[in-house]
């Protein structure tokens, strides 16, 4: 879809423990339906996100993409400003990081070994994704009206920004550049460097 997503391979979920969907909030009269998650990251441990909070700068990211219900098609919430909400997930590498967090990641990171291939795609419990929670359960977070990550001209993107980084291990971090793209080349980066605001407001909401 653009040369900043190179979707390589899937990971399957085994149940229905995801939300599907994101609504209320300052989401009132719409519902978004979850489309897919993804990761962005660099070839060092230092920058991989795609944001940054007062100016410090994290290993990777991760986003859910939801699209908006009203729309018929995923392609066609790209045309439309509401048309998706991405929430973001931010990640550091850190020297003595929490066991107990490392271990839920571990449920990704050390499947990925079976995807490394183009195509390739293998299937992972649903509680894959509990490590999320280190940053949902806070009661705060950032939102802003954006782009689309693969393309800077679709504004057409709310991005949620969760404030509470999570913890990960270069180790784990490095699985990921061991995916390779079509043409069998490793992907060592695959992250869009930050944005400027454009007049844009960013926003902390705290309940």
């Amino acid at each position: 879809m653009a040369s900043y997503i190179k979707i390589t391979a899937f990971i399957f979920l085994n149940g229905d423990r995801i939300p599907s969907t994101v609504s209320g909030g300052p989401f009132v009269n719409n519902v978004y339906e979850f489309h897919d998650a993804h990761f962005h990251w660099g070839e060092d441990d230092c920058r991989g996100a795609e944001h940054t909070i007062n100016g410090t700068w994290y290993s990777m990211e991760c986003h859910l993409v939801h699209w908006n219900q009203r729309y018929l098609t995923f392609e066609e919430c790209l045309k439309h400003r509401d048309g998706l909400c991405v929430l973001t997930y931010l990640f550091l590498v850190q020297s003595g990081s929490s066991q107990w967090n490392n271990v839920k990641f571990e449920r990704i990171s050390e499947n990925l070994k079976y995807i490394q291939n183009a195509g390739s795609e293998t299937n992972i419990p649903a509680n894959s994704l509990s490590w999320m929670r280190i940053a949902t359960d806070c009661p705060s977070y950032y939102i802003y009206q954006g782009s689309h990550s693969g393309d800077s001209k679709l504004e057409c993107a709310t991005w949620i920004v969760f404030p509470v980084i999570i913890p990960i291990q270069s180790c784990q971090l490095n699985e990921f550049r061991k995916l390779k793209d079509k043409d069998g080349e490793f992907i060592k980066s695959n992250w869009r460097n930050v944005q400027p605001l454009r007049g844009q407001q960013v926003f902390l909401a705290v309940s």
